[in-house]
């Protein structure tokens, strides 16, 4: 697997950190688990290849609450860091931050769908969660709280804290991995729920992997998000 393809460039978006990278096109990747992986969960398999055929943008940085407020101007949360990123919101709360980005950008920002996620989240890497400590803020060196954006290595990508962190959410939810098509998989859509991806600050090394995924509830507190956009 080849590494991005960044023709035609980024695209920019309110705020700092606020470029979106473009993903490569053409591209298989095996998404979810094997049954080698020690740390599998059962809403991870079967695993299986899928390949992403079309090119598409997405975020090279969760986004921040500084983005956050410049495009919807409040926060859900008192921090005041703009560099940290946003969390403990709803997942409608992400919906809305891209419809009103949409409107200010004249760009179809949304959120990427969990074939995009985990397909950027890997970069080509299989193995791309096996050195957590170089690319990822978890419970062991988190210090109790997330961290400004891109202060750990990018993935080979160049996309920053997809693991770790924060919870990312997703624009579908895949109920069976068995059934989802080979090409291009979206799972149920719906404006109150989609997966949630990487892990967090709070998650132990085991939690903080490419394939991990919840559907997002109340009950979790909220999430964060990076953003995509369809390619041109």
């Amino acid at each position: 697997m080849n590494g991005p393809e960044l023709a035609p460039g980024e695209r920019d978006l309110p705020g700092r950190h606020d470029s979106l990278s473009a993903a490569a096109q053409h591209d298989e990747f095996f998404m979810g688990s094997s049954d080698s992986d020690r740390e599998r969960a059962p809403n991870e398999m079967p695993g299986r290849r899928v390949r992403i055929s079309e090119a598409f943008y997405i975020g090279r940085f969760e986004t921040t609450r500084g983005q956050y407020r410049a495009v919807l101007g409040e926060l859900p949360c008192l921090a005041e860091d703009d560099g940290l990123p946003v969390s403990q919101i709803t997942y409608p709360d992400a919906l809305e931050f891209c419809r009103r980005a949409s409107v200010r950008t004249g760009v179809n920002v949304r959120l990427p769908t969990e074939a995009q996620w985990e397909y950027a989240c890997r970069a080509g890497n299989r193995h791309a969660d096996t050195d957590l400590a170089r690319v990822a803020w978890c419970s062991g060196d988190s210090r109790d709280g997330p961290h400004p954006v891109g202060q750990k290595e990018p993935n080979g990508f160049g996309l920053f804290d997809m693991l770790g962190n924060v919870w990312e959410y997703c624009a579908d939810f895949i109920d069976d991995y068995a059934t989802m098509p080979d090409v291009d998989p979206i799972g149920r859509v719906t404006p109150r729920h989609g997966a949630m991806r990487g892990g967090g600050w709070m998650n132990e090394p085991a939690e903080c992997r490419c394939a991990i995924r919840l559907i997002s509830e109340d009950m979790f507190g909220g999430g964060g998000f990076r953003v995509a956009a369809d390619g041109v």
